[in-house]
């Protein structure tokens, strides 16, 4: 059971961004008169701001704050988890320290006034801690695993174009919310894969196998 508590609080944190989006009063960075939120328009630390874009109270934040809190706490374990399952120290400690570091940025610069600066640092801790999974994975050989990791940072490298570079900035709102999908999911998939109780051979054994 208490290897589901993480994957609970990923689940959990769903609806609470859902509720946060719909009683987000409105205003993006295009139109700071737009009504409600839209995942193609804004970005995620408009849930977490006093006042929204369009200078109302924002009614969305007594939901965002738990969500990213249950967010957070989840990806740091399971960060943890899986460095917990390899031997070999340097990826062990990269995995720990970059992974927990992470989720600690993140939540730390979605509400807080040092938001750019932060948000920057927990890209580059997810960076170094998803490289050093991606090798984990590798020498495990599960390739849907590393194409996933892959995948989640070929996003975060096309979100800091859209958002230094003036790549395509349209799409940077709808980029960083599918890296955060995608970086939870992954996450989610190695914790399972790494950290499956073991099968004993005995019970592994096809039973109607010749003996």
């Amino acid at each position: 059971m208490k290897r589901l508590l993480p994957l609970f609080g990923l689940a959990a944190a769903l609806p609470l961004f859902l509720l946060a989006a719909a009683h987000y009063p409105g205003g993006n960075d295009r139109d700071p008169a737009a009504v409600g939120f839209r995942f193609t328009e804004n970005y995620v630390s408009a849930l977490f701001q006093p006042l929204a874009i369009n200078g109302m109270e924002n009614a969305a934040r007594p939901y965002a704050v738990p969500a990213i809190l249950l967010l957070g706490v989840s990806m740091a374990y399971m960060f943890w988890a899986v460095s917990r399952t390899t031997e070999a120290r340097g990826t062990r400690k990269t995995i720990e320290i970059f992974g927990i570091g992470t989720a600690v940025y993140t939540v730390l610069g979605v509400n807080t006034p040092m938001h750019d600066l932060l948000v920057v640092i927990a890209a580059v801790f997810y960076a170094i801690a998803a490289l050093a999974m991606l090798r984990l994975l590798h020498g495990a050989q599960r390739g849907w695993a590393v194409a996933l990791g892959v995948l989640s940072l070929g996003c975060l490298a096309a979100l800091a174009a859209m958002r230094h570079a003036g790549f395509y900035p349209a799409l940077a709102p709808i980029t960083e919310w599918t890296l955060f999908v995608l970086a939870a999911l992954w996450l989610a998939g190695v914790y399972c894969a790494r950290t499956a109780p073991a099968v004993p051979a005995s019970a592994a054994k096809d039973p109607g196998a010749p003996r």
